[in-house]
């Protein structure tokens, strides 16, 4: 009966010999490596027991050595690195690399980067995690969570381990924060008199801006990057193809694809809405094809955006104001005017109709066209 052959990763029994009596000795095994091939593997040293653990010690190690593939020795910090490596060669979007970047380097890499796969534990991995959480909140050990979860994915599909450690760790719960509050609808005269009359919204051209994610109820990202070749005129309808986001090192960047394949949508707008929009590109065209530029014709930044709004809204009356809320706005007009969950995921580019009917709307009645009630709610005010 054939002997069956060691696993690949694996060696056979170690053999000790003594080769200069009380001077030299070998230890030598098989090792099977990752090319299926097993080859006689040996070290040396003054007596047995020092030449097993010198060849011990040279099999964990001996593929990443002669650059294999993963083996379970390999550290997290060269996983790391594989991992980035991985998702650009997807063609993931720049902010997603930053995002996973940041937590390989800032965290995973300084605190844990000299463990090996093999010593990457559900038990540290989740004193690792607990640690980020308390120095630097949730949003950043969720984060490293969901990178630690990519990289030893990875690990599993070239076999350095049999399954993935991250699984097996508690969830992190981000802690709740206050949610955008939409502007009563009942009040939006007065608000847009608010704004308009604001000098400082005004002077960083945020104003109009503001009525535009009114009545598209689209995200900032998306209307800081509308171009004008997104727009069709005589059909009164914008399309979202792109959003701004910051790279480091680039500064703001048109990424030219929206945030989820849901959010590349057309949008029907109001004919106010339109003329608004057709002013701006009459104003702008001879410097940018940019709709919402900054006042020095320069890409817009949302989370700049996000800030002006949060400078004013004490001001303004809204202590709970933030772009977000105008989107809210958006889903409250067309939910009360019946729409459909689906009607209004379709307006405002959610993938999931239950997250509408969640997070934005109060109650569910019937169905109507976006653009008309937009047009009968908004038109005389914007």
């Amino acid at each position: 009966m054939a002997r069956s052959r060691n696993p690949i990763g694996s060696h056979g029994v170690i053999k000790v010999d003594e080769l200069v009596p009380k001077v030299k000795y070998r230890a030598r095994t098989r090792y099977r490596f990752s090319d299926g091939k097993s080859r006689q593997v040996e070290r040396f040293d003054t007596t047995g027991p020092k030449a097993e653990n010198k060849l011990k010690k040279a099999l964990l190690t001996i593929e990443a050595d002669r650059g294999g593939e993963l083996k379970p020795s390999t550290t997290l910090r060269a996983l790391g690195q594989q991992f980035l490596a991985s998702k650009r060669d997807l063609g993931r979007s720049e902010g997603t690399l930053e995002t996973y970047g940041y937590a390989v380097s800032a965290h995973i890499t300084p605190k844990i980067g000299d463990m090996s796969i093999a010593e990457a534990k559900p038990e540290r991995l989740q004193r690792f995690l607990t640690s980020v959480e308390k120095e630097s909140g949730p949003g950043a050990a969720k984060n490293c969570r969901s990178t630690l979860s990519g990289m030893l994915g990875i690990a599993v599909r070239n076999g350095a381990i049999s399954h993935n450690p991250v699984r097996e760790l508690e969830r992190i719960s981000q802690r709740k924060k206050k949610g955008s509050a939409a502007i009563p609808l009942d009040q939006l005269p007065a608000f847009l008199k608010a704004i308009r009359a604001d000098e400082k919204l005004t002077e960083w051209d945020t104003v109009e801006l503001i009525e535009f994610m009114l009545s598209s109820g689209w995200r900032v990202a998306e209307v800081c990057a509308l171009d004008a070749s997104s727009i069709a005129w005589k059909a009164g309808t914008a399309t979202v193809e792109a959003i701004n986001v910051r790279v480091k090192g680039k500064g703001i960047v048109r990424q030219e694809f929206p945030k989820t394949e849901k959010s590349g949508r057309t949008t029907p707008l109001p004919k106010a809405t339109m003329a608004l929009l057709r002013r701006r590109h009459d104003r702008l065209k001879e410097f940018t094809t940019l709709l919402f530029p900054t006042p020095l014709m320069r890409p817009r930044d949302p989370s700049n955006t996000q800030r002006e709004i949060r400078d004013r809204r004490e001001l303004l009356g809204y202590p709970d104001l933030s772009t977000h809320s105008f989107r809210k706005t958006a889903a409250t007009i067309l939910d009360k005017a019946g729409l459909s969950a689906t009607e209004i995921a379709d307006y405002l580019g959610h993938e999931n109709p239950s997250m509408t009917q969640d997070v934005y709307m109060n109650t569910i009645k019937g169905a109507t066209k976006a653009r008309d009630v937009m047009q009968s709610q908004l038109g005389k005010l914007i």
